[in-house]
């Protein structure tokens, strides 16, 4: 059986995404998923294209730091195909072990002569790999070998790639610009977390945020049991583990993993998973999931309320709750209604109360940078202070919604305070009828799921 489709250009369809992510603002995972789902594509293709689109664009301060070193022309002036080319070429030859250098220096070549059509961008692409991959002295150097910081670039665990030049910025004189090129992060941002984590935690937290996540599946337990799910993936030959309550798989696109259009299980964070339980549903609840989109939470609370109760999911998002809709008819949820409709100033449209509201907010993203890659590129500084404004103004909305006696959870994927416990402070502060039940803070880590937080309000009843 074949690996590979002869009519699969694995690399053209990389480039493209990669351009089309920048520049459209698209996600990552949208992109791949929509080409892996396309039927003469073989699962080899599929993984490599969801390694070099995710790969490059978890590296790309890195990547860039390396061709502004090597290029006389500065990145803002190179042609766009031959700078995403340079990445695509300089990620598999820096990052990846499996492909020869010449291989990754011949195949962006190629794309640039398809994509550029003049023979000098081509010479360029040639010379600035070729150049790089000459200036390597060790591809895989054990972290206690490495001297000189400067010309060593972290590649994963305790593994670099050393240099005979000096590449990066002083460590001593500048840390937060020599961790942002070497851990490919924005400065701003590492800035923030030395602050808080100090130096090796916020190191561990970039290392966590450069490596593939694990695929976390939650078990549909009304159709099929923990052990039963891993027996049947072990049948197929795929290895899988139990975490906790969750399945982990690894390395196979999700395309491939038995019983997801029978609704057997949900791809699910293991820290996600929590919320739902957080909530601490009870049998004939009515329950409000805010902000429902894709519907892991909504089919989750279902499940906890069995056949009683009903959860509604609202969203803003038309085009996001069509994939509520089929997450639920897939997952068999027959209790869930879903209502668009804006939950932010007091806009949702409910005359009717809650026993328990869930809001997991739109927020910054920074506790699940290694699923959406994409998102600390997009990330402004500035940027928080508006969501806190979303995130407090959904917060009043809920608190409304809710019946008193009822509890309400807040929860995000961000690992910022001004996000977290900054806004449960202020609300508690202002709405003296709450109080705060229980709430957990957790960063990433590689075996207990993405950073984030949530927060449990009560409600006191009428007297």
């Amino acid at each position: 059986m074949k690996n590979s489709s002869s009519k699969t250009d694995v690399r053209y369809e990389c480039i493209r995404i990669l351009r089309e992510i920048d520049e459209k603002e698209i996600f990552a995972q949208e992109l791949i998923s929509e080409k892996c789902s396309q039927a003469d594509w073989f699962p080899r293709d599929k993984n490599l294209l969801t390694e070099l689109v995710n790969g490059v664009i978890r590296h790309r301060l890195s990547l860039d730091t390396l061709i502004s070193f090597f290029s006389k022309i500065p990145l803002n002036k190179l042609e766009p195909w031959v700078l995403y080319a340079l990445r695509l070429g300089l990620y598999q030859i820096v990052y990846l072990d499996k492909i020869p250098a010449s291989a990754a220096v011949n195949t962006s070549v190629e794309l640039v002569k398809k994509l550029v059509h003049r023979t000098d961008a081509v010479r360029f692409t040639n010379a600035i790999l070729r150049s790089i991959e000459r200036g390597i002295q060790n591809k895989s150097a054990d972290e206690q070998d490495v001297t000189d910081l400067q010309k060593a670039l972290h590649r994963r665990g305790n593994t670099w790639c050393t240099f005979q030049h000096s590449i990066l910025p002083n460590p001593e004189k500048n840390p937060s610009a020599y961790m942002a090129a070497n851990y490919s992060h924005p400065e701003w941002l590492i800035k923030r977390w030395l602050s808080r984590y100090g130096k090796d935690k916020t190191i561990e937290i970039c290392k966590i945020n450069n490596l593939p996540p694990k695929v976390f599946l939650r078990i549909n337990h009304r159709k099929i049991s923990l052990q039963e799910f891993i027996l049947l993936l072990e049948k197929k030959g795929i290895n899988a583990y139990a975490i906790d309550n969750a399945v982990v798989v690894d390395n196979i696109a999700v395309s491939e993993i038995p019983g997801f259009s029978q609704g057997l299980f949900f791809v699910q964070d293991i820290s996600a998973m929590k919320i739902a339980q957080f909530l601490k549903v009870e049998n004939s609840n009515a329950v409000l999931d805010m902000c429902a989109a894709p519907g892991g939470k909504t089919t989750h609370i279902a499940e906890f309320l069995g056949d009683t109760g009903k959860v509604c999911a609202l969203d803003i998002s038309l085009k996001r709750l069509k994939s509520v809709q089929e997450n639920c008819q897939r997952m068999g949820v027959q209790n869930a209604f879903i209502v668009c409709g804006d939950s932010s100033e007091g806009k949702a449209p409910f005359r009717i109360k809650f026993d328990r509201v869930l809001i997991d907010a739109p927020c910054s993203n920074t506790g699940v940078f290694s699923r959406r890659v994409e998102a600390r590129w997009r990330l402004k500084e500035e940027d928080i202070n508006k969501l806190t404004t979303l995130q407090y103004s959904i917060l009043k909305t809920g608190a409304i919604m809710l019946k008193p006696g009822g509890c309400l959870v807040y929860s995000t994927c961000s690992i910022e305070p001004e996000e977290n416990q900054d806004i449960i402070k202020k609300f508690l502060n202002n709405e003296p009828q709450f109080c705060l039940n229980a709430e957990e803070y957790y960063l990433p880590t590689m075996n207990a799921g993405d950073g984030g937080y949530m927060a449990r309000l009560h409600a006191e009843s009428l007297m």
